[in-house]
């Protein structure tokens, strides 16, 4: 049988886009959504204008919740993960090469753009520039699938 961290992995590998919920200034919860890539350690990479909303809730309360999920209609076949962890603004060379790969791996379409190279998608090349690069850090990752059995759960503690 496939490890848990496997099967997490696997499941980010078939999906693209994370819904990000952070605390505002009010203290009320805010959420927006995201396209991420992950990489082996499960580390969630996103892009996104340090202006925008969460970003900004980002910089004064790191700590974040997540959701990934199947778009389904069927109650036997929701699967999905619940994340909480630490987000923050990637400020070093050498992560953000890694976020950049990792990025780059998983969309193709951005791939010229963020390698600084000509014949990309010209309607992005502004947003994008304006953008930075953000890292969620799961600390901790409930799987739900619903084809093992009704309301079927498995978390995974990351240290």
């Amino acid at each position: 049988m496939t490890g848990l961290r496997d099967r997490i992995r696997a499941f980010l590998a078939q999906h693209n886009t994370m819904t990000l919920a952070t605390v505002g200034e009010a203290g009320a919860p805010q959420a927006a959504a995201v396209f991420f890539a992950a990489d082996d350690a499960l580390d969630l990479f996103f892009l996104s204008s340090p202006n925008s909303r969460h970003s900004i809730n980002l910089a004064r309360q790191p700590r974040v919740a997540a959701s990934i999920q199947a778009d389904n209609q069927a109650w036997q076949a929701i699967q999905g993960l619940q994340i909480e962890g630490p987000a923050r603004l990637i400020d070093s060379v050498t992560e953000m090469a890694h976020a950049v790969r990792v990025y780059a791996g998983r969309y193709d379409f951005l791939r010229s753009l963020l390698d600084g190279v000509d014949g990309g998608p010209a309607a992005l090349r502004g947003p994008l520039a304006s953008s930075r690069f953000y890292v969620l850090r799961p600390a901790w990752i409930r799987m739900i699938d619903n084809t093992q059995g009704f309301g079927h759960k498995e978390e995974l503690i990351l240290g």
